[in-house]
């Protein structure tokens, strides 16, 4: 133990002697043309923060602080600036719709659409995944990504064990479950603005050049567009790996757990009443501008814990509700308040479309869609990949003639969404159970990657200008 304990602190040394010496190059190498200091600064903080973020050599929330710190210390930022950067709107929508979360969680409805999806797919294994990836997208609209991929790789793994326990990494079934549920988990939460930070970061961005899109018209782009993508890759997995059939036995089983609910407790109704009564709240603030989408969360987060309600309490919320994951959206809102404020994020996007003001927007719409799936299999944070391109995408937009609100959406999608490694944080968590390995998810993955950047680019555009947006 104490072995172990020595190489992970030597681990988290050398890490983070890298990010230093990241920070101090980036004080004195000569500066690329176009590029200010503070901007090159700015980009050496960004990618201080992902080597400590992806290496996990200290608390994710720590990291983001500390880096956070050394926005206005290297004279980046003013700290005025920086924690006007860490404090915005997507910052608070994730205090908010972290209560939905914790609520869900605590109650039976997760298992109860597991035992729906059971009872439809009977042992076939090509229903099973598909209803498992499609259930665990729709969940995740509305749920954070990696508990709605814990909820349902839970029940997976307790199929699998009941399926004769198979040997991780030996089982067809295995593997399309485990790479399936935290695919339908990153594609749900594109599917409407609660569903993750990447649609806020792109939502905000809009507003900023005067595009408001509604949170229901989101939900008419996304439904269609993610449901299409989650059954699509469904089909194609089992087509891919041929999952194994599930035995009677293990259905039996799997039903048992499941089977146990009773009805809805007077907790569960009011848990369901209350996030309803949210999502009324923000279709309604399509027509209603006041309602807006991050005071609806934060208002029904107090809602959840008023006497007489007590869905949860405050200590459920403190304790469970992924203050790791708020902070890091935090301050990828800081380091791209840096990014955009220094002129880099433009910097970057000229240096990688500089050329793409004489493009077609539809070339342009899939050159986007390819770059940002490429950027997030290299930068696995999607508040980070969102935070750093939405902004200068839209000024690219602008300047191209393309659609601002497709561009920023096609950017938030990629953003959230990853088939072909497991190193966004959604993936990671299935894979560390070892029924699938990193050659597994790549060679299946690559062929949704390329057919869902090219539908995205043709499906965003359509949808955005069939709702009448720029």
């Amino acid at each position: 133990m104490l072995a172990e304990k020595t190489k992970g602190n030597a681990k988290a040394y050398i890490m983070i002697a890298i990010a230093v010496v990241i920070l101090i190059v980036s004080r004195i190498m000569p500066l690329p043309a176009g590029l200010s200091r503070e901007g090159l600064t700015a980009l050496a903080i960004m990618i201080a923060a992902l080597v400590l973020w992806i290496s996990e050599a200290m608390n994710m929330a720590v990291t983001t602080i500390l880096l956070c710190c050394m926005l206005p210390l290297l004279g980046v930022l003013s700290p005025a600036e920086m924690f006007k950067g860490f404090g915005g709107t997507v910052f608070f929508f994730m205090v908010g719709t972290m209560s939905i979360t914790t609520a869900l969680a605590s109650t039976t409805v997760p298992t109860r659409m597991a035992g729906m999806i059971l009872s439809w797919s009977k042992n076939s294994p090509t229903k099973l995944v598909l209803g498992f990836t499609v259930g665990t997208a729709v969940l995740s609209s509305i749920m954070s990504n990696i508990p709605t991929c814990a909820l349902f790789a839970s029940l997976g793994i307790a199929i699998m064990k009941a399926n004769g326990d198979p040997k991780p990494g030996t089982s067809n079934l295995g593997k399309c479950l485990m790479i399936g549920i935290p695919a339908g988990s990153v594609v749900g939460g594109f599917m409407t603005p609660a569903g993750g930070p990447t649609n806020i970061v792109a939502i905000n961005a809009l507003e900023a050049i005067g595009i408001r899109v509604t949170f229901l018209d989101w939900m008419i782009m996304g439904y269609p567009i993610g449901l299409v993508c989650t059954v699509l890759f469904a089909f194609w997995i089992c087509l891919f790996y041929k999952p194994e059939k599930i035995t009677n036995e293990a259905l039996a089983i799997a039903k048992d757990m499941v089977s146990g609910a009773g009805p809805l407790t007077a907790r569960e109704i009011k848990c369901i009443a209350v996030i309803a009564a949210m999502f009324i709240a923000w279709i309604a603030s399509t027509w209603i501008p006041v309602l807006n989408t991050t005071v609806v969360a934060l208002f029904g987060t107090c809602l959840f814990m008023c006497p007489g309600i007590e869905v949860i309490t405050w200590q459920d919320y403190v304790q469970k509700g992924g203050w790791d994951g708020t902070f890091l959206v935090g301050g990828v809102g800081a380091m791209a308040e840096a990014a955009l404020g220094t002129g880099a994020a433009t910097w970057i996007i000229s240096s990688t479309l500089g050329g793409a003001a004489g493009w077609s927007p539809m070339v342009i719409c899939l050159a986007v869609s390819a770059l940002i799936c490429v950027l997030h299999w290299l930068c696995p944070s999607g508040p980070a990949v969102a935070g750093l391109a939405v902004a200068p995408i839209i000024i690219l937009a602008q300047n191209a003639g393309a659609s601002p609100t497709a561009l920023a959406v096609i950017t938030a999608f990629w953003s959230g969404v990853t088939f072909l490694l497991p190193t966004d944080a959604v993936p990671m968590f299935t894979y560390g159970f070892h029924y699938y390995s990193i050659t597994d998810m790549v060679k299946e993955g690559w062929v949704p990657s390329i057919v869902f950047v090219v539908f995205t680019a043709f499906a965003i555009p359509f949808m955005t200008g069939m709702l009448g947006y720029a």
